[in-house]
């Protein structure tokens, strides 16, 4: 069942055996297996429940819908712009689907350096088989790249970088190019059309458009949430109260933190909220003489990892990864202003565009302030700058390889590179806050797993070490930045969480 939160017109009080707080990649694939294994399952979900009709494709409108801040938000001390979703099956919803396995290499560090022994790559196999099963995971076929991604990879191929088309969660996709801004022809096999339905059929009960406020205690122990019903205007708010023994935080790596935060959960270490990793971005643009139409087809289709090298070090290296977005969220993204910029825009059908994603070694905080409201700090360190620049220099490489006759960075005045190997203006222009423009979609690790709950929030299984009963499901959990995307390890760690649950009780 589905609330339909316009009928909510009193408090509302449920019993349930598990609460789940979130119902994107983490939180929805806990619902789904809770209730398949016979327990009795609650999901309240912050955002709202958009379908059908109401995916517009219309930039102005669907960024505020679905995601959290209007679109982006940025810490009080950060220069990245974070961008994370908030609807119904959240950021699974926005997703561009990218679906990479958490690479081995990750697995054995966070093994050995965070006293997680039993965790092992061989068995953490079958979790991501099953998820990918239920989430109809499947290869790209050739045929699927579109013009912007097989220019990366044809620059790449000239320059010998290594690149790899990775696996993602469409069926039988149309190509109309609007991933990030929900599918209005529900081609995604996302949270929102997968996991959440199944687990209702199962006899969950979702509730959209709600917010918690607070995790509830006794005796040491989850004991349930508090929180009040959104989107009522004209009216009080109604508040929902679920009382259930078991709950599971996945409200993302900024949202669970805050609510732990908000709850006034047990913080002895003062662990939670640390360990912020952001896998930041920069988007570099490459002009051609032909047109590109970079807004047709799957958007994110190729990936070099040529300058990943986890056999060589688990910590930093970069993905250079197709990428391109509608006009609005392009000209936010374009550099410069007046005539140049006018002008810039006006490349639009010809232009090609990627993104460096760093695996990145520096690590912030989310906090609250005075009045309760989200700080992020973060900030990156020398080398994490090093690799930012440097994935500057090889993706302008790949344009030229590929026949560009310009290269556009991300400094907030114009600046182009027009023939390969000039990288003065990376070399020379100081790195400042917002220049180049990072942003991110993959906030994690804020509260983070590991055997010393002095350096760790939750255990190998996701459980907190000072509450007993709560569980997290969600990115927070990676002690390290996951070096690929984390759509799939999310589901998988949710997915073994969930058996662990089970298991327990």
């Amino acid at each position: 069942m589905i609330l339909d939160i316009a009928t909510v017109d009193h408090d509302v009080e449920l019993d349930a055996d598990v609460c789940v707080v979130g119902s994107g990649a983490g939180g929805a694939v806990v619902a789904h297996q809770l209730a398949a294994a016979g327990r009795t399952v609650v999901v309240v979900e912050e955002g709202s429940y958009v379908t059908g009709a109401a995916f517009t494709q219309r930039e102005e409108q669907m960024l505020p819908r679905l995601y959290a801040e209007q679109g982006v938000q940025s810490g009080i001390d950060s220069g990245v712009a974070i961008a994370r979703g908030r609807a119904l099956g959240g950021s699974t919803v926005a997703s561009l689907c990218v679906c990479m396995r958490l690479p081995r290499q990750i697995v054995a560090h966070w093994a050995t350096h965070f006293g997680l022994a039993g965790l092992r790559f061989d068995e953490l196999t079958q979790w991501f088989a099953q998820v990918e099963a239920t989430a109809q995971v499947q290869p790209l076929a050739a045929s699927e790249v579109n013009r912007n991604n097989a220019l990366l990879q044809t620059g790449a191929a000239r320059l010998g970088f290594r690149t790899t088309v990775p696996a993602h969660n469409r069926v039988a996709c149309l190509g109309c190019g609007f991933c990030a801004l929900g599918c209005a022809y529900a081609r995604k096999a996302d949270a929102l059309t997968v996991q959440l339905p199944a687990a209702s059929r199962l006899g969950a009960v979702i509730i959209p458009s709600c917010r918690v406020e607070r995790i509830e205690v006794r005796d040491g122990k989850a004991a349930g949430v508090a929180g009040r019903f959104l989107n009522m205007p004209g009216q009080k708010r109604a508040s929902l109260a679920v009382r259930a023994p078991t709950v599971v935080l996945a409200a993302g790596a900024i949202g669970s933190p805050a609510l732990w935060l908000r709850s006034h959960l047990p913080n002895p270490y003062q662990q939670v909220g640390r360990n912020l990793h952001l896998h930041p971005q920069v988007m570099v643009g490459g002009v051609f003489a032909d047109e590109i139409a970079g807004w047709q087809g799957i958007p994110q289709s190729v990936v070099v990892d040529e300058f990943l090298d986890l056999d060589r070090s688990v910590e930093g290296g970069y993905l250079l990864s197709g990428f391109f977005a509608h006009p609005m969220t392009v000209a936010a993204l374009l550099p410069g202003f007046g005539g140049a910029y006018h002008q810039l825009l006006g490349s639009y059908a010809h232009l090609g565009m990627a993104a460096v994603t760093l695996h990145d070694r520096s690590a912030g905080h989310v906090e609250l302030d005075a009045a309760g409201q989200v700080t992020i700090t973060y900030h990156l360190g020398d080398d994490d700058r090093a690799d930012i620049l440097d994935g500057m220099r090889r993706l302008a490489d790949v344009y030229f390889a590929s026949g560009a006759q310009r290269v556009v960075l991300p400094y907030n005045e114009p600046v182009e590179l027009t023939r390969r190997g000039d990288y003065r203006p990376i070399d020379e222009i100081p790195f400042r806050v917002n220049d180049p423009l990072l942003f991110s979609y993959h906030p994690q690790g804020t509260l983070r797993m590991g055997i010393d709950a002095r350096h760790s929030v939750v255990n190998g299984w996701g459980e907190a070490h000072a509450v007993g009963r709560l569980f997290v499901a969600d990115a927070s959990i990676f002690p390290t930045s996951t070096a690929v995307p984390p759509q799939l390890s999310i589901m998988a760690f949710a997915a073994r969480t969930a058996r662990h649950i089970v298991e327990k009780s």
